[in-house]
C-alpha cells in the first residue's frame, strides 16, 4: 500500500551544530524523517540567567560540546531554556526543531544554583533522527495538543485541517506508541519529553501545564501561577480497563475501525463526567483475524494477561474459543456474534458462562425474517416477482445457522420454493461463480448470508451486471459506509437486514452527530452503535457495584438492568443471556432490538420494517427494472 505522504528525497544541509542530523529539505512537516546512523550522542551545556551559554567545563582544557554552539546559533531555543530556568524548579523536557525544519532535537533542562547563588540551567540536547517512536512532525503536533486535552475537532481547528485527518493522526500515533488511549499517550509525552515547543497554535489551553508556562514566559508573557497541590495529595486510583478484541486488520478491518472509534467516543464521554466513581476507563485493544482460531486465541490471551476488567468483541467465526478463555478468566464478556449455539452453551452451564452476554439477537432470525418480509412485499403489491423461487447463498461460518428450520416453514406458508448453496469460500472468485449459478437459476430473490465486504461486493457486481431481475437481500454488510462507496450506483435500492442496527430516532441521530464531531466521519448503521452501547452497558454495571472487580456482581447488574442504547434495548433476563429480537422473540419493543430491514435510497439508509421504527417505503431498484426489461426482450 502506498504511503499517504509524498515520498521526498532527503536533501542534506549543513547544520550549525555539527552533531545534528539533517531532517530533510521539505515543505510538508508531516513527511516522515529519513533515518540516519549512527545516532549522535546527547551533548550538554549550561545557560545562565542572563542568557549566556557556557560549556560545563569552564577550565578551557576540554573543547565546548556541540550543544554550546547549537544554543548560541539558535536564540529562540535559548529563550525557551531560559524560561525553564526562570519558571520551573523541576526537570523539563520538550522537542524542538529549527525554523527550516532541518534538525530535530529533544531538550532536557535541569535548573540549579551555583555556589554564588546564581540561577542557571544544565541543558542536555539529544539529536533525534530517527524521531522517537518514528513519529512525524505533524504527529508530534497532534500529540502535543492531546496533552492539553483538546478534542479532535479542536485540534483540527488549531492545525487548520479536518477532524478526519486528525483522527487518522491520533490512530497512527497511538499505534506507534503501542498505547490504547489518549490519557496514556499524554502521560507518556510529558514523561519522555515529546511535547513540541513552541506549542502548535499558541499556548491557549496549556496555561496550567508546566510547558504552557514555559512557552508564555519565552514569549515575554506572565505565566499563570503554578497550582498549589492539596496536602496530603490523594492517591491516584487504578483505571478500569476495558479489553476489546478488534479486527483492525484482515477481512473485517472496516468493522474493527468502526468499533474502535465508537468505543473511544463512549469512553471519552464517560470519563469527561468523572468516570466510574472517579476512576477513568481506559481501552486496551488486541488485533486479530475473526476467521482464524489461533488469532482469536492469541488476542484474548493477550487481553487476559493485561488483567482487563471486562472483555468485548464483535462477531467471531470460532466464537467458542473466545467463550472458553473468557469463562476461564471470569470477567464479564460482551460480544456480538449472533450465534444461537453460543446462547445455548451459556444457558446450559450458567455457573461457567454466567459472565458472558450476547448483546444482539441470534442469526436464527435472519432466514425466516427474509421470507416473511418478501411475502409481505409481494402480497402488498409493492413487488411482483417473476417466479416463486427463493435462494440462500451462505459463506463458511462454522457456528452459524440463519434459522433454516423456521425459514422452511415460512417458505411453505408463503407459497415459495427454496434452494440453498452453502459453504462458499472467502475468495472473490468463489462468490462470482456463485453469482453466476444464481443468475442461471433466476430466483425471485436471494439471501446473501455472508458477513464480509469483499465477497459480497464480488457477488453483487457479477449478479447485477445483466440477466433476469433478481432481488438481492443482504445481511449486515451494507451497514458499513465504505460498502456503499465501493459498490457505487449498484448500491441504490439494495435491501439488507440486521438484528442489531442503529435506529433513526433521536438517540441514533444524536449518537451519529457526536461520532461525526469527534472523528470527522459518519458511523455505519450496526457495529458502531453496538460498540458504543457495549461500553455504556459495562460502565453502567460497574457504576452499580461497590467493586468493579467483583465480576459476579457486575454480571448480576447486567442481567437485572434494561439498557436503552442507540441500537435499541438490551435485556438479558433469558437463560442464554442474549438480547431479544423484536418482533420475533418479544412483542414489546421496549425490551428488545428491532430486526431491521433497510433499503439504500438516494445514498441514505431507510428503515422499511418493523413499525414503529420504519422511516421509508420500499422502492423498486433501478437496476431491477432495467434487468426486467432486458429479460423480456
Amino acid at each position: 500500500m502506498r504511503s499517504p505522504h509524498r515520498s521526498l528525497r532527503p536533501v542534506a544541509v549543513r547544520a550549525p551544530w555539527t552533531g545534528g542530523t539533517p531532517v530533510s529539505d521539505r515543505k510538508r512537516p508531516e513527511t516522515t524523517w529519513p533515518a540516519r546512523s549512527p545516532a549522535q550522542p546527547p551533548a550538554a551545556a549550561v545557560v545562565l540567567a542572563d542568557g549566556t551559554v557556557e560549556a560545563e567545563d569552564t577550565s578551557g582544557r576540554i573543547a565546548p560540546s556541540p550543544a554550546v554552539h547549537f544554543l548560541r546559533a539558535h536564540p529562540d531555543l535559548t529563550d525557551l531554556v531560559l524560561a525553564c530556568v526562570r519558571t520551573e524548579p523541576g526537570r523539563t523536557g520538550f522537542m524542538w526543531t529549527d525554523g527550516a525544519v532541518r534538525t530535530l532535537v529533544r531538550v532536557w533542562v535541569d535548573p540549579f544554583r551555583d555556589p554564588r547563588g546564581r540561577s542557571m540551567g544544565r541543558v542536555l540536547i539529544e539529536p533525534c533522527h530517527p524521531s522517537p517512536y518514528g513519529l512525524t512532525l505533524r504527529e508530534l503536533d497532534v500529540l502535543t495538543l492531546v496533552v492539553a486535552g483538546l478534542t479532535n475537532n479542536e485540534i483540527a481547528e488549531r492545525l487548520v485541517t479536518s477532524p478526519r485527518t486528525v483522527t487518522t493522526h491520533v490512530d497512527r500515533l497511538l499505534t506507534k506508541l503501542q498505547l490504547s488511549g489518549r490519557a496514556a499517550a499524554a502521560a507518556l509525552a510529558l514523561d519522555q519529553g515529546l511535547v513540541r515547543l513552541p506549542l502548535p497554535g499558541g499556548s491557549t489551553r496549556f496555561e496550567r501545564l508546566r510547558l504552557g508556562r514555559v512557552a508564555t514566559v519565552a514569549q515575554g508573557g506572565a505565566p499563570v501561577p503554578s497550582p498549589v497541590p492539596s496536602s496530603p495529595r490523594p492517591l491516584r486510583r487504578r483505571p478500569l480497563l476495558l479489553g476489546a478484541a478488534l479486527p483492525l486488520t484482515g477481512p473485517a478491518a472496516d468493522d474493527g475501525r468502526e468499533m474502535l472509534l465508537a468505543t473511544r467516543l463512549a469512553l471519552e464521554e464517560i470519563n469527561d463526567l468523572g468516570g466510574i466513581a472517579g476512576r477513568r476507563i481506559e481501552l486496551v485493544t488486541a488485533d486479530f483475524d475473526v476467521t482464524v482460531h489461533e488469532s482469536v486465541r492469541a488476542a484474548f490471551t493477550e487481553l487476559v494477561e493485561q488483567e482487563v476488567d471486562a472483555l468485548t468483541s464483535g462477531y467471531i467465526g470460532p466464537q467458542d474459543v473466545a467463550h472458553e478463555i473468557a469463562a476461564d478468566y471470569g470477567c464479564p464478556y460482551l460480544h456480538a456474534a449472533t450465534l444461537d449455539s453460543m446462547v445455548s452453551r451459556v444457558a446450559a452451564d450458567p455457573d461457567r458462562y454466567g459472565g458472558i452476554f450476547q448483546v444482539c439477537p441470534s442469526d436464527t432470525c435472519y432466514g425466516p425474517g427474509f421470507v416473511r418480509f418478501l411475502t409481505r412485499l409481494r402480497d402488498s403489491g409493492q413487488w411482483r416477482p417473476e417466479s416463486n423461487r427463493l435462494m440462500v447463498v451462505q459463506g463458511v461460518w462454522p457456528l452459524g445457522n440463519l434459522g433454516r428450520s423456521a425459514m422452511a416453514t415460512a417458505v411453505e406458508r408463503g407459497g415459495w420454493t427454496l434452494q440453498v448453496i452453502s459453504d462458499i469460500g472467502m475468495s472473490d472468485d468463489a462468490w462470482q461463480r456463485t453469482a453466476r449459478q444464481v443468475r442461471a437459476a433466476a430466483p425471485a430473490a436471494v439471501l446473501v448470508g455472508h458477513y464480509f465486504m469483499p465477497g459480497s461486493l464480488a457477488f453483487l457486481r457479477e449478479l447485477l451486471c445483466d440477466g433476469p431481475p433478481i432481488l438481492p437481500y443482504l445481511l449486515y454488510t451494507p451497514s458499513i459506509p465504505s460498502f456503499r462507496h465501493s459498490l457505487g450506483a449498484l448500491s441504490e435500492g439494495l435491501l439488507w437486514a440486521t438484528v442489531t442496527g442503529t435506529y433513526s430516532d433521536h438517540l441514533g441521530q444524536s449518537f451519529a452527530a457526536r461520532y461525526r464531531k469527534m472523528h470527522g466521519i459518519s458511523p455505519g448503521r450496526s457495529h458502531a452503535g453496538i460498540a458504543y452501547d457495549r461500553a455504556r452497558m459495562i460502565a453502567g454495571a460497574w457504576a452499580q457495584v461497590d467493586d468493579p472487580r467483583d465480576h459476579r456482581r457486575v454480571a448480576k447488574a447486567l442481567r437485572s438492568t434494561i439498557h436503552r442504547g442507540v441500537n435499541g434495548s438490551y435485556y438479558f433476563a433469558d437463560p442464554g443471556q442474549a438480547a431479544l429480537a423484536y418482533p420475533e422473540m418479544t412483542p414489546d419493543p421496549s425490551i428488545g432490538q428491532a430486526h431491521l430491514v433497510y433499503q439504500i435510497q438516494g445514498s441514505r439508509q431507510r428503515i422499511l420494517s418493523p413499525s414503529p421504527y420504519a422511516d421509508g417505503q420500499f422502492q423498486l431498484p433501478p437496476w431491477y427494472a432495467r434487468n426486467a426489461v432486458t429479460s423480456l426482450a
